[in-house]
């Protein structure tokens, strides 16, 4: 019994250490330019007693009001199935909530941001941690942008392999990472212990009080010490929630409140600091051990971010609101672990650009934390209603509980919307671009799906035709793959009418997307015989899960149906899209939609099929 207890104890620490190197990695590298940004950013505050409490404690109350209780406290109660995300929020509205539709447009919306996020993190993160060497090495400046641009490089470079090696070594990374941060921080704070003042949320009001218009506009730039938030929702499906409120309570949350108190007793007692605070809590010796770390802790930051943009573009390909991109898996043991080689690469040059376009992190701040504040937004509008709906809060209750967290998130959403002249149109712009594509490819398929089954046939019917004139039937296995169940494939009756010949064993198979994240392998399968030979099968999946139809068949251990490879033949349709002037989308609409359709990935390497054993039949239609 005790050996258990151990085991278990082991894994919960494992778990925890784990979630420190993923889950937190966004925020926990906060500290390099958040308080730096605050006073001495846009705003160019006076470095005084009263500016550096009152923005010391708006930072302190962010992290408690954001962080632990939206997040942790009512955010990860909404788990699908263990799960999180915005994608995963909008899945779990119910079918019958009202106005599903436009919470479901607004989880699309959010996820967009998301991956202007994602392009503009990995930047930020890297070029504040190697600025370092500005004051390591004042002399060395010009060579912060070609360090960075060869990070970078390098980083997106390894996704190729797989996070499940090098992710072993995160956890223990952001623990000396945390511990750092700890350690810069006390050692600062016996300087002048005065700056505990800065818990009493007094200060926070008399800031804004003292400083106008110009301290609500600070709220732009302390919205960077909780940026990491919406990661600590979406990643709760690799680590699980008691594991996250243990890293974040014990570790993480001290950490960083010792660090921005850290910063603030230097301030207090050096306003000149304010040049980089952060790096300034080391002393000289320790400046190149420091950037040697704070640079691995962002390279760290990023990767979750990365990893976290590939998981997005499953779920979204998965419930087609995106086009087939080629998918490798990385790792046999854990479906989620997915490279996706076209996202991975446009990263890449979004962020290479990004640096060369604002060449300093003071820079890059401006249009950091729109698409995330936004996002914040969306997500307690998206929980408001499924604590109505499933929950069963009374609205009282939920105006109560959930109407000051909003009221917040809207004052930071407004604040940093005074960002966008200055780069914050870009991550909104990302935002915009992806809701385009991710709404016109859905309308799209919806649209390929009315036109094929105006003209469609029920199975039953179909197969009861057959048996007044029965086609020719040869050995093996033809499996026809079609998007709506209980309809005949198109390419079935293309085939039959071209060859008027069928094999032995005919299967209609649908590939179906469930609103869970995962399907269980028992419940993956549903088999329906129409006598004849004639099968129809359901395979299942959970949003985030990758296709391989190949070992998934081969698994199935249903009667009179088996799938030899040496004698199973896979039929895809394949649509030639023409965009026309019938009532659909606007034309323009049609073209985007028509291109992507074009240059969506193999269908057969997306769902796992054998090249060498699929047949490709084309159907035009026009839209």
């Amino acid at each position: 019994m005790q050996q258990g207890g151990t085991k278990a104890r082991g894994a919960a620490a494992g778990l925890m250490l784990g979630a420190l190197g993923v889950v937190f990695g966004d925020i926990g590298t906060s500290p390099l330019y958040s308080f730096r940004e605050s006073l001495a950013g846009e705003h160019n505050l006076a470095v005084s007693e009263e500016t550096v409490l009152g923005v010391l404690s708006l930072m302190i109350w962010s992290l408690i009001i954001v962080i632990t209780i939206k997040y942790l406290i009512i955010v990860m109660r909404a788990d699908n199935h263990g799960e999180g995300g915005i994608l995963a929020l909008g899945a779990l509205i119910p079918h019958d909530s009202k106005g599903r539709a436009k919470l479901i447009l607004l989880a699309l919306f959010g996820t967009a941001l998301l991956f202007g996020d994602g392009m503009i993190t990995p930047a930020i993160s890297v070029l504040s941690a190697v600025e370092g060497i500005e004051v390591a090495a004042p002399g060395v400046g010009d060579w912060v942008i070609p360090i960075v641009v060869v990070i970078l490089i390098g980083l997106f470079s390894v996704q190729r392999f797989g996070t499940h090696i090098v992710g072993k070594f995160f956890g223990p990374a952001m623990l000396i990472w945390f511990g750092t941060l700890a350690v810069l921080g006390v050692t600062n704070i016996v300087h002048d212990t005065s700056v505990f003042r800065a818990i009493i949320p007094t200060y926070a009001v008399q800031f804004f009080i003292d400083e106008g218009a110009k301290g609500f506009l600070v709220l732009g730039s302390v919205f960077l010490v909780v940026t990491g938030g919406e990661a600590l929702y979406a990643d709760m499906g690799h680590f699980g929630r008691k594991p996250i409120e243990k890293a974040w309570y014990f570790i993480v949350f001290p950490a960083l409140i010792l660090n921005y108190l850290g910063q603030g007793a230097l301030l207090l007692h050096n306003p000149e600091a304010i040049e980089n605070p952060f790096y300034l809590l080391a002393p000289t010796w320790a400046q190149w051990p420091l950037t040697i770390l704070a640079t691995s802790a962002t390279v760290i930051a990023s990767q979750a971010l990365i990893t976290g943009a590939f998981s997005l573009t499953v779920q979204a390909v998965n419930l087609d609101y995106l086009p087939r991109v080629r998918t490798v898996q990385t790792s046999e043991e854990h479906r989620g672990q997915v490279y996706v080689p076209v996202v991975n690469w446009a990263l890449l040059v979004a962020c290479v650009g990004l640096v060369l376009a604002f060449r300093t992190s003071s820079s890059l701040a401006a249009a950091y934390g729109v698409a995330v504040t936004v996002t914040m937004v969306i997500t307690t509008i998206l929980v408001a209603r499924i604590a109505q709906d499933l929950w069963k809060w009374s609205r009282t209750k939920t105006y109560l509980i959930l109407g000051p967290i909003l009221l917040l998130d809207l004052a930071f959403a407004t604040a940093n919307l005074f960002k966008i002249p200055d780069g914050g149109w870009f991550p909104l712009l990302i935002g915009m671009l992806g809701f385009l594509v991710f709404t016109t490819w859905k309308k799209g398929r919806e649209l390929v799906a009315e036109r094929i089954e105006r003209t469609g046939l029920t199975i039953g019917t179909f197969v009861r035709g057959l048996k007044e004139n029965p086609p020719h039937r040869h050995t093996g296995t033809g499996v026809y793959m079609h998007r709506r169940p209980d309809h005949v494939p198109p390419a079935l009756i293309m085939n039959l009418r071209q060859n008027d010949s069928l094999h032995d064993t005919v299967v209609m198979l649908s590939v179906v997307t469930d609103d869970r994240p995962v399907v269980l392998r028992p419940q993956r399968a549903r088999v329906t015989e129409f006598g004849d030979g004639f099968f129809q099968l359901e395979m299942r999946y959970g949003f985030t899960e990758a296709v391989n139809l190949s070992a998934d068949l081969a698994d199935l251990t249903i009667p009179a149906l088996s799938f030899d490879p040496d004698h199973t033949a896979y039929f895809l349709g394949r649509e030639r899209i023409e965009a026309t002037n019938r009532p659909g989308m606007a034309i323009w609409r049609e073209r985007l939609f028509a291109w992507m359709h074009r240059n969506a990935s193999d269908p057969s390497r997306y769902f796992g099929i054998p090249t060498e054993r699929s047949v490709d039949l084309g159907i035009h239609i026009d839209l």
